[in-house]
């Protein structure tokens, strides 16, 4: 139980429950607003993906912060929030806070949605799809538990989920009939 309090017990799990929260926001961000879910369900997937979003970031700050104090392989603050800048595991370690930054920016232009827009909105909204799989990809090249079986078939399960979700997401925006028509609209027209 001991090693599960330690600081690299808690790094481990402030990353692995940031990298869960952060699918399933991003999942429930990118399905719930498919024509499969209906209108009445959306605000109820709305705040499931807010909240999630938001505490997975607040995972994934832990995770970052509780490096700098671990003894075991400690990070500097440089280490911490320039990407690629360690010589620990660089390449996995600056998808990590790439993901970490892209993450941020979607919540901060979504909390001043006002402030910047819903141009600038909606396009910054588009990161998490990137930042979702450098995600990934951090966690299965840096994380000390990628080799463990179970950790092996999160990643898996949750790659594959996403993979489907943004399938069903760029599947079910405007159906097929509906665009061949405005299609032929415009042609017959031009």
């Amino acid at each position: 139980m001991a090693n599960y309090l330690s600081t690299w017990g808690v790094i481990k799990a402030a990353g692995i429950s940031s990298y869960l929260l952060l699918f399933i926001s991003v999942s429930v961000g990118a399905f719930g607003y498919s024509k499969l879910v209906s209108v009445k369900r959306r605000g109820l997937l709305l705040i499931i993906h807010q909240w999630t979003g938001w505490f997975g970031f607040l995972f994934g700050l832990l995770h970052g912060i509780v490096l700098l104090i671990d003894m075991y392989e400690p990070f500097s603050i440089k280490e911490v929030l320039v990407p690629f800048y360690t010589d620990h595991q660089t390449v996995a370690n600056g998808f990590g806070i790439l993901a970490f930054y892209m993450f941020f920016a979607v919540l901060v232009t979504s909390d001043w949605m006002k402030t910047f827009g819903k141009k600038v909105w909606r396009f910054v909204h588009y990161l998490p799809f990137p930042a979702f799989i450098l995600s990934l990809l951090h966690g299965l090249l840096a994380g000390s538990d990628s080799s463990l079986k179970g950790i092996k078939m999160m990643y898996a399960i949750t790659g594959i989920l996403f993979i489907l979700v943004v399938v069903v997401r760029m599947g079910w925006r405007k159906p097929a009939k509906e665009k061949e028509q405005s299609h032929a609209y415009i042609t017959s027209r031009g």
